[in-house]
């Protein structure tokens, strides 16, 4: 009789976390499932997988060509060509006056963190893959290779298909949600990088299943004082040292096996004390009821509040065990989920997953089939054509002769043998070209068109067009309208993860780190009477702790029009100053596309009082 797991030395002190993971990753599963296929096969289709494979047998048994024009895949280099050409880069500005200095300050330290994670580059391929299939995720994360000790904030694009959203959100925003999990496959190696302290158990890992008997008994580890998972931790597996000895023989093999592993971000709700800063008059937390006690003793007239707030954690599981359960690396500064998603084409009250995301490609799916098919049936038609076959007296040639000639002279046309002995072997005749394919691909080139809404013509390049520059210019606006609203929930999008990176800058960077990105000069500039040495350390290390106490007030959005616009500004500007209307050089400055324009406008603003100077002494000012 088979013993019990309890009896075989296994001990399961996560059953609460586990079993609520594993209910939510069946629900959210079966949600997406069907989206899940509808975009793989839109992201096939768009890179030119555009034939199933019974349709290419078909054809081939056939003789049949199969031809692929694949038009999705220039129109998604186009789009992708015009967001990179006209993206803003995220920018603080100050919602007060009293916040011009801290959002000048934090504004540069976004543009650092933009350079060193590659951010901006990260966010073209984030567009990209969800413009083909409706929606695409981008993941935050700190690396301790170069700074072991506060970590270096990085960003990696993840697959569509291995993130599963809580399916209950119906908000844009995941963090609306209780919580996001991620699949990956990760071979022991890797999970042992990731997981140190549960390499014991990791090297008994023996199969991609969630049965922890079959894994666990697998398991090198046994009890003894350096037991890394202990009562507190988790999982407790015993082992024999025979087991432990066939295992090690069989770890040269260990790379060819990966085992999934369900990443799990949900919110944890705690109970946290608050009470008013007296000098801030923002709300102050703390996790513990004596901490806020204690620090409205000697304040007359407060009291402690209590409040339940969410708390984001993550559980990783593999194997049917649960390697951690911990507070996100983020908390406190950020209480969200550092895994962001794009959404491009959004219908919020649809009743399935399937047609509420969609990209650009699954509209264009079955035009671009008709077209391909169009196609290769008019070339087909045209071979036959051109060598429709021949017909003759079955007697005219031998068995073998028959053969060569229908291997060699009438593909992919066909061979006739009448009984009639005075008719002479011939060559069939073809037919005129056939008008209606001809028609037909030129039906679904039209409707490709119209589908998309945003293709080749609408940017004026089309051949032997005679219209004008404003036609033109019309043209180019109508084909921009179709995308405005992937580009707002791609704004939107970079608006939520730069509050992100807002959030959790205290964890990233100290003051001394924070001057070197500001650089010596600008922190001078802000000399004055209240400060005569400028920004100073002690004016760094206060702005981190703002933040870190959630006491300030900025706005976080992209800077900005599109490059497009902002020309069109310029040279409608451009046009207001010919006429005589006088504009100050400063604002023509704003709306070009110049490195260094803040230190271009105040060099111009300098020359400008310097020529008021002069005038007022009455010496001629330099032209």
């Amino acid at each position: 009789m088979d013993k019990a797991p309890d009896e075989m030395g296994l001990r399961l002190k996560d059953e609460g976390i586990k079993e609520e993971l594993l209910d939510r990753y069946k629900y959210a599963q079966e949600h997406y499932a069907e989206w899940i296929e509808a975009a793989t096969e839109d992201y096939q289709f768009a890179l030119g997988q555009q034939w199933s494979d019974e349709d290419l047998a078909t054809l081939k048994e056939q003789g049949r060509p199969a031809m692929t024009f694949n038009r999705i895949k220039p129109l998604i280099n186009l789009i992708g060509g015009y967001q990179r050409e006209n993206t803003a880069r995220i920018k603080v500005s100050p919602e007060g006056g009293e916040d011009l200095i801290f959002s000048e300050v934090m504004d540069r330290a976004l543009k650092a963190v933009d350079k060193w994670s590659h951010f901006n580059y990260q966010l073209g391929y984030l567009w990209d893959e969800g413009t083909i299939v409706g929606k695409s995720f981008i993941e935050a994360s700190l690396d301790y290779a170069k700074d072991p000790i506060k970590g270096e904030l990085q960003f990696n694009l993840i697959d569509y298909d291995i993130v599963l959203p809580d399916p209950n959100n119906k908000s844009y925003d995941m963090n609306s949600g209780d919580f996001v999990i991620k699949n990956v496959k990760l071979t022991k190696s890797r999970l042992k990088a990731l997981f140190p302290k549960k390499k014991k158990l990791i090297d008994g890992f023996t199969a991609d299943t969630d049965d922890e008997v079959e894994n666990g008994l697998g398991a090198t580890l046994e009890l003894g004082p350096d037991n890394d998972y202990d009562a507190k931790e988790g999982t407790v597996v015993q082992r024999t040292t025979q087991e432990a000895q066939e295992d090690d023989a069989e770890s040269e093999h260990e790379e060819d096996t990966q085992f999934t592993l369900k990443e799990y971000w949900y919110k944890k709700y705690v109970t946290r004390y608050f009470c008013v800063d007296p000098d801030s008059k923002e709300p102050r937390g703390f996790e513990k009821k004596a901490e806020a006690e204690a620090f409205i003793a000697n304040l007359p007239g407060q009291e402690v509040i209590e409040r339940t707030v969410p708390q984001v954690w993550v559980a990783d599981y593999c194997a049917g065990f649960i390697l951690q359960d911990v507070k996100s690396p983020f908390e406190p500064y950020y209480s969200g989920f550092p895994i962001f998603r794009y959404i491009a084409e959004w219908s919020p009250s649809a009743k399935s997953e399937k047609l509420r995301t969609q990209g650009i490609t699954r509209q264009l799916i079955d035009p671009q089939k008709e077209y391909n098919k169009s196609i290769s049936q008019n070339l087909h038609i045209l071979n036959t054509q051109a060598n429709s076959g021949w017909v003759g007296y079955s007697g005219d040639l031998t068995d073998q002769g028959w053969r060569d000639l229908e291997k060699m002279g009438a593909k992919p046309g066909v061979i006739i043998k009448t009984q009639n002995k005075d008719s002479t072997l011939r060559e069939i005749l073809p037919k005129a070209p056939n008008m209606g394919q001809i028609e037909r691909r030129q039906m679904a080139s039209e409707e490709f068109k119209q589908i998309s809404g945003f293709n080749p013509d609408l940017l004026g390049l089309q051949e032997g067009g005679t219209d004008s520059g404003r036609a033109i210019s019309l043209r180019i606006k109508q084909g921009v309208m179709s995308l405005v609203r992937m580009f707002w929930n791609f704004r939107y999008t970079k608006e939520i993860i730069a509050d992100f990176i807002l959030q959790i800058l205290p964890t990233i960077l100290e003051a001394d780190s924070l001057s070197k990105i500001l650089g010596q000069k600008f922190m001078q500039g802000y000399a004055s009477q209240d400060m005569p040495q400028g920004l100073t350390l002690g004016h760094l290390q206060a702005y981190l702790q703002m933040i870190s106490d959630h006491k300030y007030n900025v706005e976080v959005s992209e800077q900005g029009q599109t490059a497009t616009s902002r020309y069109e500004t310029l040279s409608q500007l451009i046009e207001l100053s010919k006429t005589g209307f006088g504009l100050p050089p400063s604002l023509l400055l704003d709306f070009m596309d110049i490195p260094n324009v803040e230190e271009i406008k105040k060099k111009v603003e300098a020359w400008q009082q310097q020529q008021m100077m002069l005038q007022a002494q009455g010496k001629h000012p330099a032209k």
